[in-house]
């Protein structure tokens, strides 16, 4: 039984209560178990991918994580985390709440990641299906303590925070994304916890989604998740503490194919100090398949080799599956000794952009592996002209992630057209039909020429590299 003076506060705080309301608790702070149904095998999945462990790197966040796991995706994950020991623990539809149950039950038990990307938020900006839409204040504070979870879980992981991606499905859900994640950023110390904007990549020059990137004007296509991949790329490959880029460091043989790497190097070397060279071809199986010296056991393109580059004293320094960084170790390890080349035609970086038993790089790597190549050739033979060609197109249809990185690299690679002693030349058109597709019976498949696709090389470069050989016209 309360005595009266005891009633008497308790009846004055419920008054206060009554007249002046506690807030309301922030539920986008509250753990919460209720998932969509659709959830449960997935769930189940992830459970069990992390009780196997030897993972670098997750990503934690909503449909838009999720989506690293379609396979429309598989290209750019295969490349850029796939390599890195790498799961996405994003679940379609989730919010700040529910990640927040998910790491509070298993989620992340037992792994010890070294990076963590959060993409987590958009869910809490909308009404969609009756939910509570939350405000910026209260979705940072749910943002703030999934990352205050993920530092206790994993003390030795690095957390890289996103800003809430922009959307223009539901009216006021970017700007509150905006501003809950402009808050939440102040948790960054740059030592533990980065936080990291993007946002630009998804926009067009008047500030508008690019719908050729988010087509629903919320989830990135694969376009957009390949810039996404690389405007983080930076960032994560300093935050996982690798090493420098591969793809610019020397490297010998890494691929098991159709000849002996080891005997090929030697025999490029034996064939430089037995014959004048005047021009080198340097590259992959593309170059190699082109015939020519060395001799090789396996040849596409007939006779064109020692009809047009036979007279002019050329050496084929094509090798199967290299990518830059073996052409980079080829070239400073004997195969540019005691030789003055008048030019060297460079073709390299497509076995770069897939992964195998090297990981794949990113289009930046890519493009500096190139530069790599065409600096050592300068520095081991100043006086030679580098025929820089643009990496040819691949797969048969357009606009697969195949090609629209190779039109990146390559617009990239444009840029050194005249500068340190190269001539860039593009080509890859000559391959395609006007609708893209590649033209037929030019390929043995649609990567490599057969004698037909190398015939169209043969016809684009000639002029460009008589200029450079100072022929007189034939």
């Amino acid at each position: 039984m309360y005595r009266p003076k005891t009633l008497w506060i308790f009846a004055g705080l419920l008054f206060l209560q009554i007249a002046h309301p506690l807030p309301a608790q922030n539920t986008a702070a509250i753990p919460e178990p209720s998932t969509p149904i659709t959830w449960a095998s997935r769930w189940a999945e992830k459970l069990e991918r992390v009780r196997k462990g030897d993972i670098d790197l997750i990503f934690v966040g909503d449909s838009i994580s999720q989506a690293w796991d379609k396979p429309e995706n598989y290209p750019i994950w295969s490349a850029y985390y796939e390599p890195r020991k790498a799961v996405s623990l994003g679940y379609s539809g989730a919010r700040t709440e529910n990640t927040l149950w998910m790491l509070e039950n298993g989620a992340v038990d037992g792994i010890k990641p070294k990076v963590a990307v959060v993409l987590i938020g958009t869910n809490n900006t909308d009404s969609k299906r009756g939910r509570l839409a939350h405000t910026p204040e209260q979705l940072a504070e749910g943002i703030v303590k999934i990352v205050h979870t993920l530092r206790a879980k994993l003390p030795e992981t690095k957390i890289l925070l996103l800003k809430i991606f922009p959307r223009a499905d539901f009216p006021g859900a970017t700007q509150r994304g905006s501003d809950a994640s402009d808050i939440a950023s102040a948790i960054a110390d740059n030592k533990s916890v980065f936080y990291l904007d993007i946002n630009s990549i998804f926009l067009k020059a008047d500030g508008a989604i690019d719908p050729a990137l988010m087509p629903d004007l919320l989830h990135p296509n694969p376009v957009g998740n390949l810039r996404w991949a690389e405007a983080i790329e930076p960032t994560l490959r300093k935050l996982m503490g690798e090493p420098d880029n591969n793809a610019a460091l020397p490297a010998i043989k890494c691929e098991q194919d159709f000849y002996d790497w080891n005997e090929r190097h030697e025999a490029v070397k034996a064939q430089i100090r037995k014959q004048p060279v005047d021009v080198i071809f340097v590259g992959d199986s593309i170059t190699h398949m082109f015939g020519g010296v060395p001799a090789s056991n396996r040849t596409n393109a007939g006779d064109l080799w020692e009809r047009h580059f036979e007279p002019r004293n050329a050496v084929n320094m094509g090798f199967g599956w290299d990518r830059t960084q073996q052409a980079l170790w080829r070239l400073q390890n004997g195969e540019l000794e005691g030789i003055t080349p008048k030019v060297a035609v460079v073709l390299i970086g497509t076995n770069n952009i897939s992964p195998h038993n090297a990981r794949g790089n990113t289009n930046a790597e890519v493009v500096e592996g190139v530069k790599a190549i065409c600096d050592t050739i300068r520095q081991k033979s100043p006086r030679t002209k580098i025929l820089l060609l643009g990496i040819l197109p691949r797969d048969e249809q357009a606009n697969t992630l195949n090609r629209i990185r190779i039109q990146q690299i390559n617009a990239e690679l444009s840029r050194l057209n005249k500068k340190r002693g190269i001539t860039f030349l593009d080509f890859g058109n000559r391959f395609l039909q006007p609708n893209g597709a590649m033209l037929p019976n030019i390929t043995t498949d649609f990567l490599h020429p057969n004698e037909n696709g190398y015939r169209i090389w043969i016809e684009a470069m000639e002029p460009v590299l008589s200029r450079l050989l100072r022929e007189k016209r034939r």
